[in-house]
Parts: structure tokens; sequence; C-alpha cells
């Protein structure tokens, strides 16, 4: 008997301790649940912190929420402590089906301290966590605020906080007077101040978010230069031109903005107005009849609903362009014309007592066709040419040639085909109108001899003609 109470006695002390041990590790699980998926939303401005079981939200207006998972039916409360200031807060927390929100006092980290308790009074272990309460809906709408250039204006974009409603006003002085814009920045997340025509100065802005259910206030500075107005890139790519007895108004669109642009003139006493509306051609021209007469007139572009000053201007015949940066090739040249000779640059050195000369003393002579490229050293208006021939010498030039332009030198325009030049009169100036064309380089190409049976040519001179910009109000 003795034997077998040793034996039950041991056999109950492991049977409790068994026992003892499933319930410690049931009183765990109970307590501290596995964690499950968590719903709840955490973003950007709602950083988070998940010690163990619980999920803290940074949330705006200085608040903390807590978010609880699913417990066992023997946690009867939670205990949540912190120190605001010098004093220790406590809150009791029985319901875990929502979340529990603390508004807190300062903007600053919390240590933040949560234990379980069950029915019978058992403590579970201490869950802490350290972070910092979420701004102010008022004053993140400002520290998240960019400002953002735009034509003729600035776009202000606020961050989406909530659907409650922040007041905001963006006020700032336009020629010489207060200009106040009042919406809720909830709402309208985008604004657009317009009207700034002047992309060189920057425009202070003074900026307010009003919170009015918490009594919040913030004010902020800004400055920031409006972009520039699309109207005026076009206006610096005008060019007035004459185009057979019309007048014309030339101009480059690189951004493709839509722009009307109206022009007004008088013909033979009568007032007319021609028109373009909304044109986004990159490269466009407005033609209008002037029974060939150079004229005045007027013009404005429109674009991003603002209108340019009115500027003047007038058609007139082209005027000669500078040679000061102009350059030559050919394609070929001749040594045994003298040292002024026979070269490329003697084409464009404004005397025309000199000539280029194509190959004529070689072995292997080059014959038809010839030609010649003139760099105008910048892009040019062109509209007009002329050639003067070799002055002492009318049999051996040419008859016939080609003109194309170009802005690279790698892809050329046909501007001119089968052109008669006169290279057996009198050694005159022979000018050629072209339709205005912006050009850096100039290439002829000759076809045919005057002479027939000739395979060299010569020539004395080149000149060039076009139109200048529009000078601008």
């Amino acid at each position: 008997m003795k034997r077998n109470f040793k034996m039950s006695w041991a056999f109950n002390v492991i049977l409790g301790a068994f026992l003892l041990s499933m319930g410690s590790c049931k009183e765990e699980e109970l307590i501290f649940p596995k964690q499950g998926d968590q719903e709840t939303i955490v973003t950007e401005t709602r950083p988070t912190a998940r010690p163990t079981n619980l999920t803290f939200v940074s949330a705006f207006n200085q608040k903390l929420e807590i978010h609880w998972p699913a417990l066992s039916d023997r946690v009867v409360k939670a205990e949540i402590r912190y120190t605001e200031g010098a004093e220790e807060k406590v809150i009791t927390v029985s319901k875990f089906d929502e979340p529990t929100i603390i508004t807190l006092k300062d903007y600053k980290d919390y240590t933040v301290t949560v234990q379980y308790f069950t029915s019978d009074g058992t403590a579970s272990k201490l869950s802490k966590v350290s972070l910092k309460p979420g701004p102010y809906e008022a004053a993140y709408k400002l520290t998240g605020l960019t400002l953002e250039p735009v034509p003729g204006g600035i776009k202000f974009v606020f961050p989406k906080t909530s659907d409650r409603a922040i007041a905001t006003k963006i006020s700032y002085v336009l020629d010489g007077k207060e200009v106040v814009r009042t919406f809720d920045s909830n709402k309208e997340s985008e604004v657009v101040i317009s009207n700034l025509t002047d992309e060189t100065k920057e425009v202070a802005f003074k900026i307010l978010t009003m919170d009015e259910e918490l009594k919040v206030a913030v004010v902020d500075e800004r400055k920031q230069a409006p972009g520039v107005l699309a109207y005026k890139g076009i206006l610096e790519t005008m060019v007035a031109f004459m185009d057979g007895n019309n007048g014309g108004l030339a101009w480059t669109n690189l951004g493709k903005d839509p722009a009307t642009i109206i022009v007004n003139y008088q013909l033979n006493g009568q007032s007319k107005t021609v028109r373009i509306d909304n044109s986004t051609d990159v490269e466009k021209r407005l033609l209008f009849d002037l029974q060939g007469k150079p004229t005045a007139f007027t013009f404005t572009i429109e674009t991003d609903g603002l209108t340019s000053p009115v500027q003047d201007a007038e058609v007139k015949a082209p005027t000669l362009l500078s040679r000061s940066t102009w350059s030559a090739e050919v394609s070929s040249t001749e040594s045994q014309e003298g040292a002024a000779n026979g070269k490329a640059s003697s084409l464009i050195d404004g005397d025309i007592g000199t000539y280029w000369h194509s190959t004529w003393s070689s072995s292997n002579n080059p014959v038809y066709p010839h030609w010649f490229i003139v760099d105008l050293g910048k892009v040019e208006s062109f509209a007009q040419f002329g050639m003067i021939r070799r002055h002492n010498n009318n049999t051996g030039g040419f008859k016939t040639f080609n003109i194309e332009t170009s802005l690279d030198k790698a892809s050329w325009t046909m501007v001119g085909k089968d052109l008669f030049f006169d290279s057996a009169g009198p050694a005159v100036w022979h000018d050629y109108n072209v339709s205005m064309v912006k050009a850096r380089y100039v290439r002829i190409t000759m076809t045919e001899p005057m002479r027939a049976g000739a395979t060299s040519t010569h020539l004395a001179e080149f000149r060039a003609a076009g139109y200048a910009p529009i000078l601008l109000k």
C-alpha cells in the first residue's frame, strides 16, 4: 500500500504539473491570441507601430488610435498608461470592438503602455511603444503644401487629409491691391492663382488654414514666381513678311498651346480683321490680303485665357542679311584662277570682282551638277536671294539651278526648282523671291551649263535677304 501511495502521489504531481502547464499555455493564448489579419487603414499620414498584438496609429489632430485584435472572452479590460507633463494618465478600456482614440496635448514622442486583465485579475505582460501623434490637419496642410509655376500663374497643391472642412485663405498683392482667395482645401486640393504675367518676379503669398471645429489656425508665407505665359514664347518668334500680294504673320509654337491670333489693319481706307483660333501647330502662318502694298498692322495673341498687349508690326520688303557670320563650302575649287579667286569664300566676300570656280585643271574634272552651301551663321527668316555672274567671262557659267534650305544641313527642303540664271547676259544681280522659310543653310545646285558641252562653272557673288523679328512691346 505504501508503494502504491507513493506511485499515486507521484502520478498526481506529474498530472498536476501537466495540467498547470496546459493551463498556463491556454491562459497565455487567451490573453494574447494569435494575431489575425488587420484591416486598420494605415497611410503615410497615419504611421503605425505594432507591438505584439496591437496596432497603434498616429492620427491627425494630435491623436493616437489603438486598434484592438480579437481577444479571449476572459479578457475583460485593458489599461493604457502614458505621461502628460508630470501627470501619469490611465485609461481603462472594456470595449475592444472599436479603436480607442486618445487626444494628446503636445506634438511630441509619447511612450504608451498597454496591459490586459482577465476577470480573475490576472495581468498580462506590458506592451510598450513610443510614437508621435499626427499633427493638426490645419498644420499638415501647410507643411505638405507645394507650389508649382504654370503659364501665367501658380498652382497650390494641398495634401488631402480628410473630409472635414479646413477653411483656407490665400492672400497676395497684385498691382498694389490685396487679392484674397478663400476655399476649403479638403474639397479643393488644387488651386491656381492666375493673371500673374511677370515670370521674372516672385509673388509673396500668405496662406492661412483654419480648423473651426478644433479652433486651430495656422499661417505660413511662401514666395514663388509664376510660369512663363505661353503667348510670350510665341511672340518672340513672330515675323511679318510679304508673300506675293499678301501680307503674312508667321510664328513658332513649340508648346502646342492653343493660340488665337487676331490681326487688324487698314486696306484702301477700310478696317480689316483676320484671325486664326486655337491653333496648336508648331509652325504656322496667317496670310491676309494687302494687294501687294507694304502695310502697318496690329495683332494680339491669346493663350490660357490671357491676351497679350497689342503689338505693332509692318509688312514690307525683306532686307539684306548681314554676312558677318557666314561661311561657304563648294563641290570643288580651282587653284589656277589667282589668289583671290576659285575658292568658296569668294562667293560671300562682298566683292563682285572676285569669283568662285569649280575644278577644271585636274586630270579628272567634276561635271554637272555643281553645288555650293552657304551657312548663314544662325536661323534666319529667309525670303530672297541674289546672284551675280563672273564679271570677266560670260560663256562658262550655268543656266539652271535648284535651291534648298535646311535648319541642320541634314534635312533639306526644296524652295525653288529649275530656276533660270542668265550667266551670258550683263554682269548684274539676279534676285529671286521664295516663300519665307526659317533656314540656316542654303544650298544652290547648278544643273545645266549656259554653253552646251561645258563641264565647269563659276559665280561671283551670292547674297540673301529676310525679315527681322518684330520689335515687341
